[in-house]
This record gives C-alpha cells, sequence and structure tokens, in this order.
C-alpha cells in the first residue's frame, strides 16, 4: 500500500514551482517594461541624433515588440529624418504593400478611367539600395502588371509606374503609424485620351498604404 502523503504538502509540493515561475515571469516582464519605457524616451529626445542612433540601433535587434514599437514612434515623428530611416526599413523587412486606390465622389473622366484601371494596386518584390536609396519591384493592378523603380525622399517616397501610354508616380503626402497616405499622379499619351471623352493628359487620385 501506497504511503499517503498529505494535503498540505501536496498542495505545497504543487504550488512552489508554479508560484516561482510565475515571479521569474513577472521580474522578466517588468525587465521588459523597463526596456521599453527607455526607448520609448530616446526615440522621443530632443535631440535629433538620438533619435536617429536608438531607432537603427533598436532595429538591430530581434525583439519584435521593440522593432515595432520603434516602427511606430519613426512613423509618426515629425522628424522627416526619422521618417526616411522608417521608410527605408520598411523596404528592406517587408515584401509586399497593399495599396487602396480611392475615387473621388465627383471625378473626372480622366480620374474614372485611372481607378478603372489602376485599382486593385499591389507593390511586391519590395527592394531597397541602401547605399542610394533606390526603391525598386514590381506592382500590379486590375490592368497592369510591371516593374516600377523610385527614391526615397525626406519623409516618405516617390515611385514611378510606368504603363503603356501612361505613367504614373506615387508620392508620399503623409504618413501616420497605421497608414501612408499618397496620391497618385498620372500623365497618359494621346493614345489613352481618345478613349477617354473630355479627357485630360493629367489625373491624379488618393490612395492610402495600411502598415497593419
Amino acid at each position: 500500500m501506497r504511503a499517503l502523503i498529505p494535503a498540505s504538502l501536496a498542495l505545497l509540493i504543487t504550488a512552489l514551482p508554479a508560484r516561482a515561475l510565475d515571479l521569474g515571469d513577472l521580474e522578466a516582464a517588468r525587465e521588459q517594461a523597463a526596456v521599453i519605457d527607455k526607448v520609448t524616451a530616446l526615440l522621443e529626445d530632443d535631440s535629433p541624433s538620438v533619435r536617429l542612433a536608438v531607432f537603427e540601433q533598436v532595429m538591430k535587434d530581434d525583439d519584435p515588440i521593440l522593432r515595432s514599437l520603434a516602427m511606430e514612434k519613426a512613423l509618426g515623428s515629425d522628424d522627416e529624418r526619422l521618417r526616411t530611416a522608417a521608410f527605408r526599413q520598411l523596404f528592406h523587412d517587408r515584401d509586399t504593400l497593399i495599396v487602396e486606390v480611392t475615387l473621388p465622389e465627383d471625378p473626372t473622366p480622366t480620374q474614372s478611367w485611372l481607378y478603372s484601371n489602376w485599382s486593385g494596386l499591389a507593390l511586391t518584390q519590395l527592394a531597397i539600395d541602401k547605399s542610394n536609396d533606390e526603391l525598386s519591384g514590381r506592382f500590379t493592378t486590375v490592368q497592369y502588371n510591371s516593374q516600377f523603380a523610385g527614391q526615397l525622399v525626406r519623409g516618405g517616397m516617390r515611385l514611378r509606374l510606368p504603363a503603356p501610354y501612361v505613367v504614373c508616380e506615387l508620392v508620399t503626402r503623409s504618413v501616420s503609424t497605421a497608414s501612408i497616405s499618397a496620391a497618385l499622379e498620372c500623365s497618359l499619351e494621346a493614345r489613352i485620351l481618345r478613349r477617354i471623352e473630355d479627357g485630360t493628359d493629367h489625373g491624379a487620385l488618393p490612395v492610402t498604404i495600411s502598415l497593419s
């Protein structure tokens, strides 16, 4: 017959490891919180050089929480150098960006044609040459599938998206922690204009790039 362990001793044996584990988790969480608070404070430092150096150092780390925090702070910053660094990292880290093209409430004939051909826009195979901040990749829409090229600019980007008889540029207008607001500015050649009644050789549509 097996000896019985007193209930109080059994409870102690069961509870001790769990309690120790919980305390360890809490201590680790407190240390992580201290690091997050420190990084947040440094990313809001009065010195632009400190903000940029801290951002670049965090991007070398594997901690997804710290990296996400730094990207959000950088993209939402008024510091153009810091935002540019965030765009540089964005093109390094991501392969695809989905672009939501919006048709204005009272569109011109050219805007309606642009929307019917350029909606469903996606940027894929994203790449950046960090030596000169040149951007490259592919773009697809409901009508087109081709390569794009571009350049980082202070606090944003400018991409050139060429298609047959029409060339569009995607230009950053404003940036938040969750999205990039931009404009799709297009020049149309005569061969396209013949298909658009009362069309003009230039048109633009607002676009949004979600970062979630």
